[in-house]
């Protein structure tokens, strides 16, 4: 009932959420759009390059390829989701203003970054055989 208690942490993993102390601080003192930004940033960044590999995907991590892959699919659609959250909270200042929309507007993009990106990365990649038509 309680194994997961049991389980040990990878110390890489504990940084980075402990990371998430000094963006939730500065947000708190200055609760303007660049700190709310910059927390909605690294909540989404901690959802997707560490939660995911390091809580779901544990098999995974110790394998270049798998981090070769994440890099490639999962940079230029960070990049792209960021890009979108900036003009959001920019236009709607309640996304950066309000302490539940900060965290459930991360939360939700998170989810969604790291579904959308799980899916590519399960997917069996082409081999440049397959692509050019031999069997």
């Amino acid at each position: 009932m309680f194994e997961y208690i049991n389980q040990k942490r990878d110390p890489v993993a504990i940084i980075f959420y402990c990371g998430l102390i000094p963006f939730g601080l500065f947000w708190v003192i200055r609760r303007s759009l660049i700190t709310g930004f910059a927390l909605q940033a690294y909540v989404i960044t901690i959802i997707v390059f560490v939660f995911y590999p390091f809580e779901m995907k544990v098999q995974n991590i110790k394998q270049w390829l798998f981090w070769k892959r994440m890099l490639q699919v999962g940079a230029p659609a960070h990049l792209l989701l960021l890009t979108g959250l900036w003009f959001l909270d920019a236009t709607y200042h309640v996304f950066v203003t309000g302490t539940g929309t900060v965290f459930l507007t991360a939360f939700v993009a998170g989810v969604i970054e790291t579904v959308a990106v799980g899916e590519i990365l399960d997917r069996p990649r082409l081999t440049d055989d397959a692509s050019s038509g031999k069997k």
